[in-house]
């Protein structure tokens, strides 16, 4: 009998710190740094280079081709960057995010290989190396037809 009167409460204390070691030495990435709380929505909280694009009205069209992703600018930029870098992020685990250098190839055409990335919801972001301005959007993979990248200040609120 007291075995079962000490032994219950001694297997909740043990079993209590081993919930702590695994959750503080496995941390969950749900939620990117740059995300807040307001009310029941989760928004993202603008920077410079999402208020720098979006006073240049800029945005990008992506297409899936023949094997290979097709961004093109729109808007007005001061200078055309050489190259730009496209984030493919997964919404909840950083090991799956893509990171990829594209080189402009006409105008404001920047033309790259479909990567790997799996099935399901990506978020997409691009931004010229220096980081001046910053456009996302979301796209579902494997990636195929086309879709739009707009900067967040210009993107309506659906936040009241």
């Amino acid at each position: 009998m007291v075995w079962l009167v000490a032994g219950l409460p001694a297997t909740a204390v043990i079993a209590s710190f081993t919930t702590y070691f695994i959750a503080a030495h496995n941390p969950d990435s749900l939620v990117k740094a740059d995300y807040r709380k307001e009310g029941l929505a989760v928004v993202s909280q603008l920077t410079d280079a999402d208020k720098a694009a979006a006073a240049m009205g800029l945005i990008a069209h992506l297409s899936v081709r023949n094997g290979q992703i097709e961004v093109t600018l729109k808007g007005r930029l001061t200078a055309t960057p050489r190259r730009v870098s496209l984030n493919i992020v997964h919404p909840t685990q950083d090991n799956q995010d893509i990171h990829i250098l594209l080189d402009r190839s006409h105008d404001l055409s920047y033309i790259v290989p479909v990567p790997n990335t799996g099935s399901g919801k990506r978020i997409l972001v691009l931004e010229p190396e220096d980081q001046a301005w910053r456009i996302s959007g979301q796209w579902m993979a494997p990636f195929s037809g086309m879709t739009e990248l707009v900067a967040e200040g210009s993107k309506p609120s659906t936040h009241p």
